[in-house]
């Protein structure tokens, strides 16, 4: 007598006997029993999971001589005859070789008759999808108003390829893949019936390779014991279905822990010579750096995984030299790798620069500690003590007058006195109030010099209202002329005062040549009188090119159109923060 494999020895013959489908057997004998069960079902779910075996107890239980009942009896001749597979009255069709319309034609002439010693005449179609448009078409009717002897039952993997008109007709019940926990234990089962000594961890292994279908695990575990008889090691099991053994897998995350390139090459060597398939070798380390994953974020990860414990345990030593950032971004670059060595002609290449590219991945800061340290920075004094500028002079067509103070050149900073540092201070304070604040405690030894600012103070005072008056009377020009207050703008004032007003022009310029228009110049000469309320003499004074004097309007709004980006950019670069922020990543200030 030929072998039986055990996939078919092993096929359920009752609705308890399937296997990870307790809803969908417990609807259906409640339908026996309640009678009401439906003329067109379908079945859909991954391979292996029961579909057809389902559809055959399902006749058995309907055609059953002691029946309609919730369980066949398995013992009468029409049970018997399903089982074999040659029942008159329960006809199997193979959707994917009888896919045409004149198959479904006969079909349909064929539900006429009667069944022909059973109480319903059944149609299992199997991988119903393949079915043509026309022969869908065909069966329409039929399925919709069929005789009342006549129950279809479709199986298919690919559900969304069946028209919506079929699958408003029929009742639809998806199977599962079968959990882990349970495929382990129908094998062990197995092997006890059949006197094999296998282990706990070689089970869990063909478990895992069936991907959720008991018939895929049979056969793996059929395969094996042809290999290794009654007797089976795990290495037999890894040996003959071309797995990766565990403790390569253990190795490459430990020479990527180490940052060891040179061990992640020699694994790679040893996958080749060994001819292990290299992308399922990436699917095997994906599932390792998802296991350290879920350890590092479940308090019980053991829920998330079946493994054996010595396993697990190892998994936990090595998810301690990892930081949770550091896995998910090793996993990141594994992922795509995976797709670059399923695309390569080179995946020998590819996998070799992959795991290089992830043992060289440099230590990952958590985001919180980055936090901290910018917060700890930000606390820390960053205030320093100005330096002392050069010596200023001053253009020799600029004069002093009495009660006001020249305006320094610009790109010439005057010398710093006393009262110089502690204005900085001010202007510190404007810029960066946070940083000044937190250094206010280490800085008080500059509170004698401000002391001192405040008895030099007049001198500030008359320069304040310097400033102030400069923007006063070209604001009044713009309200009074604006295309001559909008020359005002790029001048330099060089002295103010109520008898007084010198205003400097870069000489040769556009500006100066039409200030000094007659008519231009008049109308200077009235406004300057009616704002300063007294017979003020104007002067307009030639400057060298490129002079600006410190307090023209340009310095500021004029220089931040010319170049809106430079000041902001190098304030930037200054910002301690900043700094460090760039430190810490390795970055760089990018303009755009």
């Amino acid at each position: 007598m030929s072998y039986l494999v055990l996939a078919r020895q092993w096929r359920p013959q009752v609705f308890e006997e399937v296997i990870g489908q307790r809803s969908i057997t417990h609807t259906l004998q409640n339908a026996i029993s309640q009678n009401r069960v439906s003329h067109a079902f379908l079945f859909s779910g991954a391979r292996g999971v029961g579909k057809t075996s389902t559809a055959r107890i399902l006749a058995k239980a309907l055609n059953c001589e002691k029946g309609p009942q919730v369980n066949p009896c398995n013992q009468c001749a029409n049970c018997k005859e399903i089982t074999s597979g040659i029942s008159m009255d329960v006809i199997e069709i193979d959707g994917a070789s009888n896919r045409g319309i004149e198959e479904i034609r006969e079909l349909r002439e064929n539900v006429r008759y009667t069944p022909a010693k059973s109480h319903y005449k059944i149609y299992i179609i199997d991988e119903v999808h393949m079915l043509t448009r026309e022969a869908f078409n065909a069966l329409l009717k039929t399925l919709e108003e069929p005789p009342a002897h006549i129950i279809f039952v479709f199986a298919t993997t690919e559900p969304h390829k069946i028209p919506a008109t079929i699958l408003s007709r029929c009742q639809r019940y998806d199977f599962k893949r079968i959990p882990l926990k349970e495929l382990i234990e129908s094998l062990k089962r197995i092997v006890e019936r059949e006197g094999i000594q296998i282990s706990q961890r070689g089970l869990l292994i063909i478990a895992r390779e069936s991907e959720g279908s008991m018939r895929d695990a049979q056969s793996l575990l059929d395969q094996v014991i042809s290999y290794g008889g009654k007797e089976i090691r795990d290495e037999d099991i890894t040996e003959v279905l071309g797995l990766i053994d565990q403790k390569i897998l253990s190795d490459t995350i430990d020479a990527i822990a180490d940052r060891d390139g040179e061990k992640c090459v020699e694994i790679v060597e040893h996958i080749y010579h060994y001819g292990y398939d290299i992308q399922h070798f990436c699917q095997d380390l994906l599932r390792t750096l998802r296991n350290l994953i879920l350890i590092k974020v479940s308090e019980h990860p053991e829920g998330f995984m079946e493994l054996p414990p010595e396993e697990l345990e190892g998994l936990k030593k090595q998810a301690e030299r990892f930081q949770f950032e550091q896995l998910n971004h090793l996993f990141s670059l594994l992922l795509k790798g995976e797709e670059e060595v399923a695309q390569s002609t080179f995946p020998r290449t590819m996998l070799e620069i992959t795991l290089i590219r992830m043992a060289t991945l440099r230590p990952i800061l958590p985001i919180d500690e980055i936090l901290k340290k910018l917060e700890g920075l930000e606390k820390t004094p960053s205030v320093k003590g100005p330096t002392k500028p050069a010596e200023i002079s001053r253009p020799e067509s600029s004069k002093s007058s009495i009660g006001s103070k020249p305006f320094p050149i610009r790109g010439e900073p005057p010398k710093k006195s006393l009262e110089g540092k502690a204005r900085e201070k001010v202007i510190e304070e404007e810029k960066f109030p946070h940083e000044v604040d937190q250094a206010a405690s280490s800085s008080r030894e500059e509170t004698k010099d401000i002391e001192v600012y405040r008895e030099e103070r007049s001198l500030e005072e008359s320069r304040e209202f310097s400033e102030e008056v400069w923007r006063g009377l070209v604001d009044f020009t713009r309200a009074k002329n604006p295309i001559l207050g909008s020359f005002l703008v790029l001048g330099s004032p060089i002295c103010l005062s109520d008898e007084k007003v010198e205003i400097g022009f870069e000489k040769d310029s556009f500006h100066y040549d039409r200030i000094l228009e007659k008519g231009n110049r008049s109308q200077l000469d009235s406004i300057c009188q009616e704002y300063f309320k007294k017979n003020a003499k104007v002067i307009i004074s030639p400057l060298e090119r490129g002079t600006r004097l410190q307090g023209a309007i340009s310095n500021t709004e004029g220089n931040r159109q010319e170049n809106p980006e430079g000041g902001l950019k190098s304030k930037t670069e200054e910002n301690p923060v900043i700094q460090e922020a760039l430190r810490l990543f390795n970055g760089k200030i990018v303009e755009k």
